[in-house]
């Protein structure tokens, strides 16, 4: 009788951890919580009945097991696991981001160094993409004024932003490393979801406003 009373307390369990769980608003404590109650249904599947529930059993660890699946995409989003350095350094200039956003703009992104300079935008020309300066250095060229730009910077941001055309030409030194997004996929990153759009144009934003704050020069030239 006591063993009955023990085991039928597990499934009493089982459930004040999935009533909890659904109480939660933070999605990984929630899957928490959901896991801890799969795993006090398995003892009571396995232990209260003279033979184990073995269908309940195989059912509740095919959804625990989907539960941890699920647990570790959220995890993987919330930490920098498996980034490279570089790519931890760049996380970092995208201040706002987590990193699952973060992640969703690497998968979208193309890392290239320029062999030979590169012409990134032409002056009033019809432009694609959206470019990042990892390191390294890009010349600007607006009529008759130049001007150079250098590390952590976006070229082409004016033009993807008003969906224009960019003010200036602008190539890539030699040796220079960069980031080369399509413009269509990452707006649709951002018509997917408001945060990662609320991210990206604060992001987009206080690079204008830093150009601006380290220009000296009359005619700011921003690409």
């Amino acid at each position: 009788m006591e063993i009955g009373l023990n085991t039928a307390l597990l499934i009493h369990i089982g459930a004040l951890f999935y009533i909890v769980a659904f109480l939660i608003r933070d999605e990984l404590r929630l899957r928490l919580m959901v896991l801890v109650g799969s795993l006090f249904y398995l003892l009571y599947y396995y232990l209260f009945p003279e033979i184990p529930l073995w269908d309940a059993i195989l059912t509740t660890v095919i959804l625990a097991a989907a539960n941890l699946y699920i647990l570790f995409r959220i995890l993987l989003e919330r930490s920098m696991f498996a980034l490279s350095e570089e790519e931890k350094k760049l996380f970092l200039a995208f201040e706002g981001f987590s990193p699952g956003q973060f992640r969703q703009v690497l998968k979208i992104g193309d890392w290239k160094t320029a062999e030979h300079p590169i012409e990134l935008t032409a002056e009033d020309k019809p432009l694609s993409k959206l470019f990042y300066v990892v390191d390294g250095s890009v010349q600007a060229q607006k009529g008759a004024h130049g001007f150079t730009i250098g590390t952590q910077n976006f070229i082409g941001e004016i033009a993807f932003v008003l969906k224009g055309t960019p003010t200036a030409t602008v190539t890539a030194d030699p040796g220079t490393l960069f980031i080369e997004w399509k413009s269509d996929q990452m707006r649709h990153l951002m018509e997917k979801s408001p945060a990662f759009e609320n991210a990206m144009m604060a992001l987009l934003s206080r690079d204008l406003a830093d150009k601006l704050a380290t220009s000296i020069q009359p005619d700011i030239i921003i690409a």
